[in-house]
């Protein structure tokens, strides 16, 4: 496998950013890693505060659940800014991700070529 493919294949399975890592490019691969550990500890905190509301809700009912009752406490517990904050968190770690796997490659790509002796 050569560099470009390895860097592909860290940014697309490990974390954005791994790929430049590999590649050396160091503050490239920090970016991408800052803002994608910033994203995916933003949704973390937003899922548990919306699993802590339900459970709050379960335990305060104290009764026999229903399914159709579980569904409405956590549909009520979706909306809000949280909810949309945590939804612009996903778009943006998703970009990131597209992202980093599209520059690893070009990175590669572009340090295959640069290394080519000309004939």
């Amino acid at each position: 496998m050569n560099r470009s493919t390895t860097a592909v294949v860290l940014s697309a399975l490990v974390l954005p950013g791994a790929g430049q890592l590999y590649l050396k490019h160091v503050w490239r691969g920090m970016a991408f890693i800052g803002v994608s550990l910033v994203c995916l500890w933003f949704i973390i905190v937003q899922t548990m505060q919306q699993a802590s509301a339900v459970l709050a809700q379960m335990e305060s009912q104290g009764d026999v659940m229903d399914a159709a009752q579980l569904a409405g406490w956590m549909s009520q517990s979706q909306g809000g800014s949280g909810s949309t904050a945590a939804t612009v968190a996903v778009w943006v770690l998703f970009v990131c991700w597209v992202a980093g796997i599209i520059d690893a490659h070009w990175l590669g790509k572009r340090e295959v070529i640069s290394h080519t002796p000309v004939q």
